[in-house]
């Protein structure tokens, strides 16, 4: 089994590009020409390894702008995305800034799709301002710290996949931060009232 290794919040590895992968290259370069992404939950597990399948691939957004926000709902639009609503005005107010996460996919290739929040609890903005970059085959992608995604999988998610997805990354990654992973578990057991 591979095993990864985080250095000044960066991580390099060669693999093979899935489709799964290409499609979230895809999405997000045009997501990350508006504003800053993190990538959360499953897709951090199969991306570092782990066989499991997903349909989805979970990220959290910085603010922006409605102004921003319709340029990119455009820029999605003209490459042949949808989005859960036609409607750039209600996506932002009645999804995004009411903080409902809004879904976009490919028109050809429903089955895979991109959820996207705004970053608005403290964990969420510090999972954004923390991530890390993994560099592979020339690409570049944002990731949550692997000791936020341990965390919260072990002690908030907590059902069988999520326990494996945890424990799959504390086998895989060979520097972690114990510390680190204590801190976000206090941090989302006093968000999410579990503590």
């Amino acid at each position: 089994m591979p095993q990864f290794e985080v250095v000044n919040k960066e991580v390099m590895l060669d693999k093979e590009i899935t489709k799964l992968d290409l499609f979230v290259l895809d999405a997000l370069a045009i997501l990350e020409k508006f504003t800053s992404y993190v990538i959360i939950s499953g897709y951090v597990s199969i991306f570092f390894g782990r066989a499991r399948a997903t349909e989805d691939v979970d990220i959290f957004i910085d603010e922006l702008t409605y102004e921003s926000f319709k340029q990119m709902y455009d820029s999605f639009v003209k490459s042949g995305y949808e989005f859960t609503v036609d409607n750039p005005l209600a996506l932002y107010r009645e999804y995004l800034k009411s903080n409902v996460q809004i879904n976009v996919w490919r028109n050809d290739f429903p089955l895979l799709r991109i959820e996207m929040k705004i970053a608005s609890k403290l964990s969420q903005k510090l999972v954004l301002k923390e991530r890390m970059a993994v560099k592979f085959k020339g690409k570049l992608l944002y990731f949550a710290p692997i000791e936020s995604q341990i965390a919260y999988k072990r002690f908030i998610a907590k059902s069988d996949k999520d326990l494996e997805d945890a424990r799959h990354l504390e086998i895989v990654f060979k520097n972690l931060d114990r510390g680190r992973i204590e801190r976000f578990k206090n941090l989302f057991l006093q968000e999410f009232n579990h503590g």
